[in-house]
C-alpha cells in the first residue's frame, strides 16, 4: 500500500489517513483503541508532513495523560467553574459603585482603563503559560476554598489549573467592569468555559473528530512560533486580533474546514467593529459589532487588524503545510472611498497650541493628581515635558518615552538626544526603522524652560529603572507609549481639542512644516526626523553633522514660543 511505510500513515481510496494505536494503559481513559483521522489529501508528500505534525501532538497528549496523576481534565474544569461561581457570587453581593469625587465620568473612565490593562496582562499569561506570582497566589487562595492545594498536584495538573484560573480571573475583571457600568444587567460570560454546562461540552466533544487540528490550536502554535521574532507590543496585539478570529469562527472549528467565504465573512465583520471595542472587554466579538457607521472602526484601522489573519493562514499553508490551500490567499481588503484632501493627521494650529499649552497642566493646576483643574501648582514631570519635547523636536512618542537618562547629553555648546537601541540592563528600547537611530539636537527654548535642571534631578533619582520618564509605566503590550498616548487623549478632550485628526503625532507633522517653512533641504529634514529617502546614497557616510542639525533645529519656524506662555522654571 503506497504511503504505508511512513509511521501511522495509511491510505484508503486514495486519501491518506493517520492511525495511531492508543497505549493499553490509557485505553480506558481515552475510550478507544485507536486514533484515526483523515488528512484529506491525495499527496503522499503533504500527507507525510501532516502525519508527522499531528502524530507528534497525539504523542504529547498521551504523555500529558500519563502525568495527570492528581486530576483529570473534567476535574480541573469542574474546579475552575466552581471557583468562578464563588467569584461571581462575591461580585454580585457588592453594593453598586458610588463616585468618590465630583467627576464620576472620569472615575469610570479610569476604572475601565485599569481593568482593561489587567485583562491584557492576564491574557498574555494565558497565551504564554507564564504566570505571575500574583496570579499564582490568587489561584492558590481560590482553590484552597474548594479544599484543593495546588502544591500537591503534578506539574502538568498545576499548569492546567493555573491556566484555567487565569481565565477565571480575566472573567472576574470583565464581570466587575460590567457591574460597574450597569449593576442590574444580565451578564453572559465571554469565556465559553464559564457559559457552557459540562453535558454540553461532553456532547460537543463526541461530535468533534478526536485530536483534529482546530483553529484555536493552530493559532496557539502560530503565536508560539512567532513570539521570539516579535516585540512584546506586536505579540500582545496578535493575541487580540487572532482572538477575534477564533471568537468569530469558533476556536473548535477544524482548520481544514475554513473556506474563503469564512474569511470574507470575517472581513465584513471587522468593518462593523466598534471604534471603542478595546474597552468592551466583557463582550464577545459579535457583541462588539454595530451597524451605526459613525460608531464603527476606521476602515484603515480595520484593515490593519485583518493583515495578521492573512499572515496566519499564509504561515499555516506555506510554512507548516497545515493547509492544502490558503483560504485567505486571494482575498484583499476593500478600502472605503475617502474624501480627497481629508487628512487623517494634521499639525496643530497656532490657536490650538495656545489652548493646549495654556491649559492647567502647563501653567498651573490644582495639585499633582488634579492636573486638569486650574490652580497654582506646576509639576514638571513626564506629563509636562513629553509634549514640549514633541513640539520642539518632532520626535515620535515612542522614541521620547523610552529615552534613558544616559540618552540625554547636556552641554554648553551643543545638547542633544541620542536615539538608539542600547538598553543595557534597563528597560528595552525599540527604534521603528534604521533611519530612526539618530541624534536630535535640543532647541535653546527647551533648555530655557528648565529642561537641563530636570535632567540633573533625574540623574540623582535612586530608581532601578533607567528610563528618563520612568513614572510612565509600561502597558500590557510592554510599551510606555501606550499609557501616555491614552493620557494625552484625555488631556486633549479636557482642553477641548476634539478633532480626531489631532493626536500626539500632530507635533511631528508640525515639526515637518516648521522645517520646510525655514526652507531647509529635505535630506537634512529627513535626517532629523528619522525618515529614509530610499536612496542608496543615504547609506553612505555619517550624514549631516550634529552642528548642522542644530542650526536646522534653531531655524525651525514654529507657530508659537512656549517661553512666553509657560510659567517661569523653578
Amino acid at each position: 500500500m503506497s504511503g504505508s511505510r511512513a509511521p501511522h500513515l495509511k491510505r484508503r481510496n486514495g486519501i491518506y489517513h493517520l492511525r495511531v494505536r492508543v497505549p493499553d494503559r490509557l485505553r480506558d481513559r481515552v475510550g478507544r483503541q485507536e486514533i484515526s483521522k483523515s488528512l484529506q489529501t491525495y499527496s503522499p508528500t503533504l500527507a507525510r508532513r501532516l502525519a508527522a505534525s499531528v502524530s507528534s501532538k497525539v504523542m504529547e497528549t498521551f504523555a500529558m495523560l500519563d502525568e495527570f496523576t492528581n486530576a483529570t481534565p473534567d476535574q480541573v474544569r469542574g474546579l475552575i467553574q466552581a471557583c468562578f461561581a464563588q467569584i461571581r457570587r462575591e461580585i454580585d453581593a457588592r453594593p453598586p459603585y458610588l463616585p468618590k469625587t465630583d467627576q464620576p465620568e472620569a472615575e469610570l473612565e479610569e476604572q475601565t482603563f485599569l481593568t482593561t490593562e489587567e485583562i491584557g496582562r492576564l491574557t498574555l499569561e494565558v497565551g504564554t503559560y507564564a504566570f505571575s506570582q500574583g496570579t499564582s497566589r490568587a489561584a492558590q487562595e481560590l482553590l484552597a476554598a474548594q479544599g484543593v492545594h495546588l502544591g500537591q498536584m503534578s506539574e502538568a495538573s498545576q499548569r492546567m489549573l493555573l491556566n484555567g484560573m487565569a481565565r477565571a480571573l480575566i472573567e472576574q475583571q470583565r464581570l466587575g467592569l460590567a457591574r460597574l457600568h450597569d449593576p442590574l444587567a444580565v451578564y453572559q460570560p465571554y469565556d465559553p468555559l464559564f457559559e457552557r454546562s459540562a453535558s454540553t461540552e461532553v456532547e460537543q466533544a463526541k461530535n468533534c473528530e478526536a485530536f483534529g487540528l482546530t483553529l484555536g490550536k493552530a493559532i496557539d502554535a502560530y503565536l508560539a512560533a512567532k513570539k521570539p521574532q516579535w516585540v512584546k507590543k506586536t505579540f500582545t496585539a496578535r493575541i487580540v486580533h487572532l482572538g477575534y478570529l477564533k471568537d468569530f469562527l469558533s476556536s473548535s472549528k477544524q482548520l481544514s474546514a475554513i473556506t474563503p467565504n469564512d474569511v470574507r465573512r470575517y472581513r465584513k465583520a471587522l468593518t462593523m467593529l466598534r471604534a471603542n471595542h478595546g474597552r468592551q472587554v466583557h463582550l464577545s466579538f459579535r457583541e462588539r459589532l454595530t451597524e451605526n457607521v459613525e460608531a464603527q472602526l476606521k476602515n484603515k484601522t480595520a484593515s490593519l487588524m485583518f493583515e495578521p489573519v492573512k499572515a496566519f493562514f499564509r504561515w499555516a499553508h506555506e510554512e507548516e503545510g497545515l493547509l492544502e490551500a490558503n483560504p485567505a490567499a486571494n482575498i484583499r481588503w476593500q478600502p472605503t472611498q475617502t474624501v480627497k484632501s481629508a487628512a487623517t493627521r494634521r499639525p496643530f494650529g497656532e490657536d490650538e497650541l495656545i489652548m493646549l499649552f495654556g491649559s492647567p497642566l502647563f501653567v498651573g493646576s490644582r495639585s499633582k493628581h488634579r492636573r486638569f483643574d486650574p490652580g497654582e501648582t506646576v509639576v514638571r514631570d513626564a506629563k509636562y515635558w513629553i509634549p514640549i519635547i514633541g513640539y520642539y523636536t518632532g520626535m515620535r512618542l515612542g522614541e521620547i518615552v523610552q529615552l534613558h537618562v544616559s540618552d540625554v547629553l547636556i552641554d554648553e555648546k551643543l545638547s542633544y538626544f541620542d536615539l538608539n537601541e542600547n538598553s543595557g540592563s534597563g528597560d528595552p528600547k525599540h527604534i521603528k526603522t534604521a533611519a530612526g537611530v539618530r541624534q536630535v539636537p535640543l532647541r535653546p527654548e527647551l533648555l530655557a524652560l528648565g529642561f537641563s535642571d530636570f535632567i540633573e534631578q533625574r540623574r540623582k533619582w535612586d530608581r532601578p529603572c533607567k528610563r528618563l520618564f520612568s513614572e510612565v509605566t509600561l502597558g500590557a503590550d510592554g510599551q510606555a507609549s501606550t499609557q501616555f498616548s491614552k493620557f494625552f487623549a484625555r488631556l486633549m478632550d479636557r482642553v477641548g481639542l476634539t478633532d480626531p485628526a489631532l493626536t500626539f503625532h500632530s507635533f511631528r507633522h508640525g515639526a515637518e512644516d516648521a522645517f520646510r517653512d525655514a526652507e531647509l533641504p529635505q535630506y537634512l529634514i529627513d535626517t532629523i526626523m528619522g525618515h529614509s529617502d530610499g536612496k542608496v546614497s543615504s547609506a553612505y557616510g555619517n550624514g549631516p553633522s550634529l552642528s548642522l542639525k542644530a542650526d536646522a533645529i534653531r531655524a525651525m519656524k514654529l507657530p508659537i514660543k512656549l517661553t512666553s506662555i509657560l510659567a517661569k522654571p523653578y
